[in-house]
């Protein structure tokens, strides 16, 4: 492959998707900037994946792979690719995609221009084009709230972004990030599991690196199915980890003791309603003991400092399918 004057290393985390591997794959190699390497984080998928995957990677010396020996979600992931390419690869960028996204063509090239568009970038981030509902997925792109307890997006509207935007902290979707960057902050938190992770490493970049949205560079990414108000106890699970991760990203990030404590108590007030809704609304009947469960986990964990896959998916799964039997017989 042809060498640029940078080193780029490319790393995507990949579960049982062998068919979005695929795609990646495609995009990466046909970037009109090219990319040196390319990694490969393999969060234990089944044997017929993992099979497809050797299959993909056979003779192509350019693309590593990283396989690990259990899922430690995308956080794990993320983790222990930058590692791998820190350690094995010394790239000057790195350059980090979910496997469900695909950089257009002249996406790698349109960030590269801005490398030295001023002093001190940790990050350049890509637009990001949601291919299922055909429209930007803005909410990506943001700054945090005063005490830290929500994100809020740049813009509402894709026609209102500058050539160059500073943000805070988005996706790992499509993120590049400096040499500097990596060696001053470190490498993504690999004990978040899932959620969280993309904004806590983005943010703690932007800390120390300008970190900058960049419109002419897009990159492509499947839509999140549509949820809603639907009643969905099979992804409460999800819930734990985007609530015990935003725990952990006040406790780290609140400037002071105060700010902290009141960050927490807002916080904690949010999810005692959640409590009380479960109480309230009749749907949840039969659902309330596993729901306030994932609740009080959530807030004890957090602000217990408890990391890693506390809540495995599979069995959660297993364990909510023998309850759901249990009412339907």
């Amino acid at each position: 492959m042809k060498q640029n004057i940078y080193k780029m290393v490319a790393i995507t985390v990949t579960f049982n998707s062998s068919h979005f591997l695929k795609r990646v794959i495609e995009a990466l190699e046909n970037q009109s900037h090219p990319v040196d390497e390319i990694i490969v984080v393999d969060n234990n998928s089944n044997e017929e994946n993992k099979e497809n995957i050797r299959m993909l990677i056979k003779n192509k010396e350019h693309i590593h792979i990283v396989w690990m020996k259990e899922n430690l979600g995308g956080a794990g992931g993320f983790s222990a690719g930058m590692q791998y390419a820190q350690e094995k690869l010394d790239p000057d960028w790195y350059w980090l995609m979910d496997d469900d996204a695909f950089p257009r063509e002249d996406c790698l090239k349109n960030l590269i221009k801005y490398t030295d568009y001023t002093d001190n970038i940790g990050c350049l981030q890509p637009l990001i084009w949601g291919i299922d509902h055909e429209k930007y997925q803005l909410y990506h792109h943001k700054r945090e709230s005063k005490l830290l307890l929500e994100d809020i997006a740049i813009v509402n509207k894709a026609d209102d972004l500058a050539e160059i935007t500073p943000i805070e902290a988005s996706a790992f979707v499509g993120p590049l990030f400096s040499r500097a960057a990596v060696e001053k902050v470190g490498i993504a938190d690999g004990t978040l599991f899932i959620y969280g992770d993309d904004l806590e490493y983005t943010y703690r970049v932007s800390r120390e690196f300008k970190v900058l949205l960049v419109r002419e560079a897009v990159i492509n990414h499947q839509d999140p199915p549509l949820v809603g108000g639907v009643f969905t106890p099979k992804t409460w699970w999800k819930d734990y980890y985007c609530w015990r991760n935003r725990i952990f990203f006040i406790k780290k990030y609140t400037n002071s003791p105060l700010r902290r404590f009141e960050a927490l108590s807002l916080f904690g007030f949010m999810l005692g309603k959640k409590v009380l809704r479960t109480f309230l609304i009749k749907q949840y009947s039969g659902y309330r003991k596993l729901r306030i469960s994932i609740i009080w986990n959530s807030w004890k964990d957090g602000l217990l400092n408890r990391r890693g896959k506390t809540i495995d998916p599979v069995d959660y799964q297993k364990k909510l399918q023998k309850m759901q039997e249990k009412l339907v017989g």
